[in-house]
């Protein structure tokens, strides 16, 4: 089947180039710059352009408003794609078929398309909860989310611009390593390399409800996210991050 959608170049470079989740990553002792799979898993549902990637520990997920197709979806080599997007300016249209054609009124290019995700299953689970998160009737009820087995046990709302600063200072120890711990109804965000070489602070945020919670995670988070930030947490299980347009779920980092 060939699909044909109309999007603004910046809007869709930004989209595929966001599920990269390039940045720091923890390295033992230190933290070094790396990514997801380079691999974009691209979904049309008649209102919004989706792109999903993922690995063994982290699942991510954004979208564009767009009208077009009902449901198609497509994997696509990010970086060969944004490569490509060089050549454009303004609104293009993208025709799926075989292949990806990227056209304007002044160029025209022929980009392959990649036949299968590294990490099939856990796209096939966030594209499901993803939908289940947004609708006005999730499976779950009126509860908090649960994916998989894990039933969240407290939501916090937090501006995008604190949780950046509060991730910013936890970034001086060079680390890529983050624990959340809340309790008393004070959120804390930590980063600890050594016992004598570690840096905490405390996270205003607007709402908070539920359960005390202490969990730790690895890897970029904070530049993926833009606008208010939900927070959700669980002792020791994955920490949810949500905003109006995209969607982390990161696997807690178990030192035992």
């Amino acid at each position: 089947m060939t699909i044909t959608i109309t999007i603004e170049t910046d809007d869709f470079r930004e989209l595929i180039e966001s599920v990269a989740l390039k940045g720091k990553y923890n390295n033992g002792d230190s933290s070094k710059n790396g990514q997801l799979s380079n691999y974009a898993w691209l979904v049309s549902d008649g209102e919004y352009l989706n792109a999903y990637n993922a690995d063994t520990t982290t699942i991510c997920a954004s979208r564009v408003a767009n009208e077009g197709i009902a449901t198609a979806s497509w994997i696509v080599d990010i970086e060969k794609t944004v490569k490509y997007l060089k050549a454009f300016s303004d609104e293009i249209t993208l025709t799926v078929s075989d292949y990806l054609t990227i056209s304007s009124d002044s160029a025209n290019a022929k980009v392959p398309l990649v036949s299968e995700h590294p990490h099939n299953d856990y796209i096939g689970r966030i594209v499901t909860f993803t939908k289940d998160m947004r609708s006005d009737n999730p499976s779950w009820g009126e509860g908090f989310p649960i994916f998989g087995k894990t039933q969240f046990e407290a939501e916090i709302v937090i501006s995008e611009d604190e949780i950046k600063r509060a991730s910013s200072a936890c970034d001086v120890v060079n680390i890529a390593r983050y624990k959340f711990n809340f309790d008393d109804e004070v959120l804390t965000m930590s980063s600890t390399k050594t016992m004598n070489e570690t840096i905490d602070t405390n996270v205003e945020y607007t709402i908070a409800e539920g359960d005390s919670a202490t969990v730790e995670f690895n890897g970029q988070f904070a530049k993926f996210l833009n606008g208010a930030v939900r927070l959700y947490l669980k002792d020791d299980a994955p920490v949810l991050f949500v905003t109006t347009n995209r969607l982390l779920l990161k696997a807690p980092y178990l030192n035992r």
